[in-house]
């Protein structure tokens, strides 16, 4: 399930402001990506990262990530979001910029 968006740019403020405000109390809040691509961020609680030879991974491993390409968000080979996630994130997008500019696919 990927979400495709319409229109050329958008706020994150009042999409991180509706996802944060619906999400269940013990989940970790929803912020905004600081890749090049842009995109939402989740990070994962330090007691599930996985480790690698008693290290820790490669910072995109301790996020669930979804990041802009070609106005989809796609995981690009990192953690993604669940489907949980996923329909909130739409829904939150959809409450920002309106139903008609947001698919979900």
């Amino acid at each position: 399930m990927r979400i495709k968006v319409l229109v050329p740019t958008i706020s994150y403020t009042p999409v991180l402001e509706y996802y944060n405000s619906h999400k269940d109390a013990d989940e970790e809040p929803l912020q905004v990506l600081d890749r090049a691509e842009g995109g939402f961020k989740i990070d994962i609680p330090e007691r599930d990262i996985p480790e690698r030879n008693g290290y820790y991974m490669d910072s995109n491993y301790t996020i669930q990530q979804l990041r802009w390409e070609n106005g989809f968000l796609k995981s690009m080979g990192y953690i993604g979001f669940s489907e949980k996630q996923t329909l909130l994130l739409y829904h939150s997008i959809a409450n920002a910029i309106g139903e008609n500019n947001v698919l979900l696919i």
